[in-house]
């Protein structure tokens, strides 16, 4: 079974080097791939989360398919307009959830975004996703 968030925001990071440095700044253990260019992003993105390889799904969705597809959901709010969302999916294995909620959670702050969660069809606070980041990270990482 496959998961997703989506960033939304209206400005985007111009490089990886520079989400590398929000990520950084929230104090994760994540390194992405610095090879990748954000901009053209599709598919597949290289991580190492503590020394370890991990990554995930990262696409450029247009916004106006987003609000389209969860019209339906029930009491959903996008809030207001926004120009980009940048999609992370992952699969069954933990460490990419991980890397996700804190790949997302720097992007979104970084870019003074939301995280759309379609799966509790809801919007998550910036507070929630590094909750969510760090609790799956001590579960995944405890010794």
């Amino acid at each position: 079974m496959s998961m997703e968030i989506h960033v939304l925001s209206n400005k985007e990071l111009a490089s990886v080097a520079a989400w590398q440095r929000a990520i950084d700044s929230e104090g994760f253990n994540l390194k992405l791939d610095p090879e990748v260019k954000l901009e053209s992003v599709s598919g597949f993105l290289p991580a190492i989360l503590h020394g370890k390889q991990s990554g995930f799904e990262c696409f450029h969705d247009e916004v106006s398919e987003l609000v389209e597809t969860y019209a339906e959901t029930p009491a959903l709010d996008f809030r207001r307009h926004w120009k980009y969302a940048l999609s992370f999916r992952w699969g069954s294995l933990a460490h990419e959830g991980v890397s996700v909620f804190m790949a997302a959670t720097a992007y979104a702050v970084a870019t003074d975004g939301i995280v759309f969660d379609p799966q509790e069809g809801r919007m998550l606070t910036l507070e929630e996703c590094r909750e969510i980041a760090r609790k799956w990270e001590r579960e995944e990482f405890a010794a």
